[in-house]
């Protein structure tokens, strides 16, 4: 089965993780993407830290680089940028991802192993 990272919980996300007030700024955003860029070999659409005027916010910008990567590359951004974010509440996006990784799994992760190993390789990458 395929892993699918729903547009809902990107947009959740960049709701939760670039929101105006206590989110990332726009050069938080910009940098991080361009170091995951280039550690993944990605191209992503909005590396500067000047804020492009042509879009509506921070967030539609988020969402955009995000989505260049794999859904696995997904999860794994999102779970760094909950765990180095200490402005905003994350637990519930934290607790989406859980689910999402729960229901859908990781294709990388054997489907053959017991559930405690399987919970053990989830809880280093969740």
């Amino acid at each position: 089965m395929e892993l699918k990272i729903s547009d809902n919980l990107i947009s959740y996300s960049a709701e939760v993780l670039a929101q105006p007030v206590s989110g990332m700024t726009w050069t938080q955003i910009a940098k991080f993407f361009r170091k995951k860029s280039s550690e993944y070999n990605v191209v992503v659409p909005y590396m500067s830290t000047m804020f492009p005027s042509y879009l509506p916010d921070r967030r539609d910008g988020f969402i955009r680089n995000l989505k260049v990567f794999s859904p696995e590359q997904q999860l794994i951004l999102l779970k760094e940028l909950c765990d180095t974010n200490k402005k905003v509440n994350i637990t519930p996006l934290k607790n989406l991802l859980m689910h999402h990784f729960m229901k859908k799994g990781f294709p990388f992760v054997e489907n053959n192993l017991d559930p405690a190993k399987r919970s053990e390789i989830f809880n280093t990458i969740v």
